[in-house]
């Protein structure tokens, strides 16, 4: 097909220029990344074009991540640069871990822990502390904040923070809301939510790295494995939907006002096999 032939959606890559595309003479035979065939194996259009001067792929209705030209990575060594692109496209996150009534230091310790291991790390860790409004009366029997957050920044995360729960009124659902009201604007485009007592999985940020970047899937929305572990979440599609407002679950807004919003809902263990 000829540019001038050709129709794609306004959001589409074009790979000629990329440092990644393989050539044999002057037609690309494939991607050193093997992105073509986990585009194709997404069923995402791969569309063949010619220009006069090369004969080259367009992936039509995505940017890809991955794509570079030569006048951005001319500053590094040619060898690098899949090592570099490679870890500039880690998908960053933000981790909500929520501390329960009976949650222990030891716990919350192995957490931070379980976070510390991941291949790719957070970018930023929230404590929800749900124990503060029993601390206020009888402050000998449970966490001091101070510990916590001392806990936060021994574990070496590149950002953090703690939020004492005030009102032991609200639901899990809307105190995320609050943490992510008081971040909304952090660089993030997901965030992961789990209690203190859950054994997170060692894989799962290459899971979910691996979800976006090689299955290419499309996540606005990933249901937890009970009430709140696992719950997986596009910051824009929060931020669009206003969170769990009106007493409305996120996931229930998507489906019904996204068109064709299913395809954006998974069940974490989709994602995340080892999810349990």
């Amino acid at each position: 097909m000829s540019e001038e032939d050709l129709k794609v959606s306004q959001v589409h890559t074009s790979c000629k220029n990329c440092v990644f595309s393989v050539y044999k003479n002057k037609t690309q035979s494939g991607c050193k990344l093997n992105k073509i065939d986990d585009y194709k194996n997404a069923e995402i259009p791969v569309i063949e074009v010619q220009d006069g001067e090369k004969d080259f792929y367009v992936i039509d209705g995505r940017f890809c991540m991955f794509y570079r030209n030569e006048d951005v990575m001319q500053k590094y060594s040619q060898d690098s640069w899949e090592k570099i692109v490679k870890l500039q496209t880690k998908v960053p996150y933000h981790a909500l871990i929520f501390i329960g009534e009976d949650s222990t230091f030891k716990e919350v310790k192995s957490a931070c822990n379980r976070l510390k291991k991941q291949e790719v790390k957070p970018n930023m860790v929230t404590f929800i502390n749900k124990q503060y409004p029993k601390y206020t009366q009888e402050p000998e029997k449970y966490l001091k904040p101070s510990v916590l957050l001392g806990l936060l920044s021994d574990s070496g995360f590149h950002k953090y923070n703690l939020k004492n729960v005030y009102n032991g009124e609200m639901d899990d659902r809307s105190l995320v809301d609050l943490v992510f009201d008081s971040s909304k604007d952090a660089p993030y485009p997901f965030y992961v939510v789990f209690e203190s007592s859950f054994e997170i999985p060692d894989s799962f940020s290459k899971d979910l790295n691996d979800a976006i970047l090689i299955k290419m899937m499309q996540i606005g929305f990933a249901k937890p494995v009970d009430e709140i572990n696992g719950m997986i979440v596009n910051r824009v599609a929060h931020k669009k939907h206003a969170g769990n407002s009106f007493l409305v679950n996120l996931e229930d807004k998507i489906e019904k006002y996204e068109e064709n919003g299913t395809k954006f809902i998974y069940e974490a263990t989709e994602i995340c096999p080892n999810l349990k």
